[in-house]
C-alpha cells in the first residue's frame, strides 16, 4: 500500500481536529458508531510508523478510513445544511444523526448486493422521514431504530444473507489487537483527546 492513504488519513484528522473533538467533549452518541473503527484505524496508523503492516492490516486499515471518511461526510453535510454550522444545535440531535449513518451503512450493504437491491425503497422512505425531522431540528422516536431493525431482518434474513455493521466488526478486532477494554467508554473518550493532542 501506497504511504498516500495513511497521508490521507493525517490531513483527515488535522482538517476535521475541531469538529471530532467538540463530539467527543460531548460523548456524542454521533460517535457510537466509530469508537473502535478509530481505535484500530490510529492503532495502524502508529504502528505503519514503527513497521510494515501485514496485507490483511493495510485492507483494515483501508477500510476503517473509508468508513470514517464516507460518515463524516455525511455528518459534515448535515452540520451545514440542517444546523447552519452550529454543532451544539446538531448535538441537540445526536441520536437522530446517528440514526441516519445507520441507516446509510445499511443501505451501502443493500446496493454492494445485486440480488437485494430492489428492497432499498423502505430504507429510502425512512430516511427521508430522518430528514424531516433534521430540517425542523427535532430528534426522531428511539422507535426509527427498531424500523431499521425490522427492515434490515426483513431485507437480509429472507434473502439468507448475513450482514455485520463496521462497528462490530471492529469492535472484534479491537478486542484480538487488546488495544480497546471491553465496554470501556471512558477510554474512547481518552484515546481520542490522546490522539487530537497529537494534531497540535
Amino acid at each position: 500500500m501506497e504511504l498516500t492513504i495513511f497521508e490521507d488519513y493525517y490531513s483527515f484528522k488535522k482538517e476535521n481536529n475541531t469538529l471530532i473533538e467538540t463530539l467527543v467533549k460531548k460523548k456524542s452518541k454521533i460517535l457510537l458508531r466509530f469508537k473502535a473503527v478509530f481505535i484500530v484505524v490510529d492503532y495502524l496508523f502508529e504502528e505503519m510508523k514503527k513497521r510494515k503492516l501485514s496485507e490483511d492490516e493495510e485492507y483494515i486499515f483501508s477500510t476503517g478510513y473509508d468508513f470514517i471518511y464516507d460518515e463524516f461526510e455525511i455528518i459534515k453535510s448535515v452540520l451545514h445544511e440542517y444546523f447552519k454550522d452550529n454543532i451544539n444545535r446538531m448535538e441537540v440531535c445526536s441520536q437522530t444523526v446517528n440514526l441516519l449513518l445507520l441507516i446509510d451503512e445499511v443501505k451501502g450493504e443493500v446496493l454492494n448486493n445485486d440480488s437485494i437491491k430492489k428492497e432499498i425503497t423502505k430504507l429510502n422512505e425512512l430516511e427521508d422521514k430522518v430528514y424531516d425531522f433534521l430540517s425542523k431540528g427535532e430528534d426522531a422516536p428511539d422507535e426509527y431504530f427498531e424500523l431499521v431493525d425490522e427492515i434490515t431482518c426483513d431485507i437480509f434474513d429472507k434473502n439468507n444473507i448475513e450482514v455485520n455493521l463496521i462497528e462490530e466488526i471492529f469492535y472484534e478486532i479491537a478486542l484480538e489487537y487488546d488495544i480497546y477494554p471491553e465496554d470501556d467508554t471512558n477510554y474512547f473518550n481518552e484515546f481520542m483527546l490522546n490522539q487530537i493532542n497529537k494534531m497540535r
